[in-house]
């Protein structure tokens, strides 16, 4: 079987050796979509491992006509033109369902606290002072978490992980959920409350709501209106369930303290650059209450590792 594979870097060695017993694999760093278009043209590929930054749409699909397997590494999949990919009864390998496997997989949600305590206590700022031969303490006026109430919107594996870390913190918890499958069954300190009183009461509200068409900016400006001056935002779920103008707006106004995000609406397709009228990215160059990572929640690693290996051996049992 021919297969064209675009991230090799970022797989580690133990899954060439899984696949070249078993397939024809062409390993190709490819900068952009007109190189892949150019290069699934060459061969009749049956498989494509895909990475971020390259968006597989009705175009690149089209350039491979012989195509039958996309593998991807993650568990969102608004990289990919699903509906293309069904008409042409193409198979997608992800982690998307993966639950067992992915409990073991930890690096988003410990980045999601990370960007908290940085957030809230000035780490970066107060680096670059030092940095700058200075030794001054009062820019850097922190908040503690204990005794704070934590807001987690989206209870599935990473909402549940994060919501542990609160209670490890001393934080009040509450959690919501579009499927009330998730609420049952709370660990003891944990409420599930309805979503206006989760946007009432938090202090610190953090996103973990999995990309769908109903999920397009499922926080908006209605929502952020409900919720207390001084909020803290983290956002390490998907750019797309933001409004990130919303978000620009309350920052502005000094409603939300600061917030975190590891994601922006549309950044699975970026390839190395921010799009320049980015208004965030603006924002964050001149304001120390917004921190924005390109998307590395899960770039740890053991979670690279981990989760390039399961999906190679998945691919390898389909065929």
């Amino acid at each position: 079987m021919p297969v064209l594979h675009i991230e090799p870097l970022r797989y580690p060695d133990s899954t060439r050796i899984l696949l070249e017993p078993v397939a024809d694999v062409d390993y190709r760093e490819l900068a952009d979509k007109a190189e892949l278009m150019a290069t699934l043209q060459q061969k009749p590929y049956e498989a494509l491992f895909v990475r971020l930054g390259i968006p597989i749409d009705r175009e690149v699909i089209a350039a491979a006509p012989a195509l039958k397997f996309i593998i991807t590494p993650t568990t969102g999949l608004n990289h990919i033109d699903l509906d293309v990919a069904d008409q042409r009864q193409i198979q997608v390998i992800s982690l998307k369902g993966e639950t067992a496997f992915l409990e073991k997989i930890q690096s988003t949600s410990e980045h999601t606290w990370g960007l908290l305590l940085s957030l809230i206590r000035k780490t970066a700022q107060a680096n670059e002072s030092v940095k700058k031969g200075q030794w001054i303490r009062e820019p850097f006026l922190g908040m503690e978490l204990n005794g704070k109430t934590l807001g987690i919107l989206g209870y599935g594996r990473l909402g549940k992980i994060v919501a542990g870390y609160g209670q490890a913190f001393g934080m009040r918890v509450l959690v919501n959920d579009t499927d009330p499958g998730q609420l049952k069954a709370l660990p003891k300190g944990q409420e599930a409350v309805p979503l206006d009183q989760l946007l009432a009461e938090s202090e610190v509200l953090s996103l973990h709501i999995p990309y769908s068409k109903e999920n397009y900016r499922f926080i908006g400006s209605k929502e952020l209106a409900q919720t207390r001056s001084g909020l803290v935002l983290i956002n390490t779920s998907r750019g797309e369930v933001l409004d990130e103008n919303a978000l620009l707006a309350n920052l502005e106004s000094g409603h939300l303290k600061g917030a975190a995000i590891d994601v922006l609406e549309g950044d699975s397709s970026w390839e190395s650059e921010v799009p320049s009228n980015t208004r965030l990215v603006h924002y964050l160059q001149e304001n120390d209450n917004l921190i924005i990572t390109p998307h590395i929640g899960g770039y740890a690693l053991e979670s690279i590792e981990g989760t390039r290996a399961f999906v190679t051996n998945k691919f390898i049992t389909s065929i």
